[in-house]
């Protein structure tokens, strides 16, 4: 019995710590809009009823978000990037650390904010190539870029999870524009 809540418990840990998606309530209706919203909105433009507006930019420092909405994509950005310790970073590369919301874009279904998608990134490190012995400072002869990820958000912040297209990425010489 008692190796049966051993493996229970660490189950349940490797799950927790392999997925920072979280589904809130009416979080299938948001995981299917946001199904929707990525179908309609493939091309350059999106097709009707959807349509979507970048209201967070960091690089032009662009923020059209209320305060309480900028943090609350922040944290939620803050906390998908915990799964990367058990993705990318398990592999060859090594990350700063500070999470930064790089981009957000609102989607609506008619006049209906339905949701927001959101870019984020950490700079990083590729370690792969270099003499890299685990302390920081081992990585000046590393290429240095970002990890960047995306994730789809609700409007109430109770749902996100990672858009599975762009999912954990390292670029060299990273764009915003990527």
């Amino acid at each position: 019995m008692f190796s049966k809540a051993v493996l229970v418990a660490v189950l349940s840990l490797s799950v927790s710590s392999a997925f920072a998606d979280h589904m809130g309530p009416n979080g299938d209706k948001f995981y299917d809009e946001a199904a929707h919203f990525t179908a309609a909105c493939n091309q350059t433009a999106c097709r009707a009823p959807y349509s979507a507006a970048l209201v967070y930019y960091q690089a032009s420092r662009m923020n059209k978000l209320e305060q309480n909405s900028s943090e609350a994509l922040r944290t939620v950005a803050n906390y998908q990037a915990q799964i990367w310790s058990d993705t990318i970073l398990g592999g060859d590369y090594y990350a700063a650390g500070r999470t930064r919301m790089d981009s957000v874009v609102a989607f609506f279904k008619k006049d209906r904010l339905v949701g927001f998608k959101i870019r984020y990134s950490e700079k990083a490190w590729n370690t792969s190539e270099c003499a890299f012995n685990g302390k920081r400072d081992s990585l000046k002869g590393c290429q240095e870029g970002r990890i960047s990820e995306e994730s789809y958000v609700s409007p109430d912040f109770q749902t996100y999870f990672t858009d599975e297209e762009r999912q954990a990425a390292f670029s060299a010489g990273f764009s915003l524009t990527k």
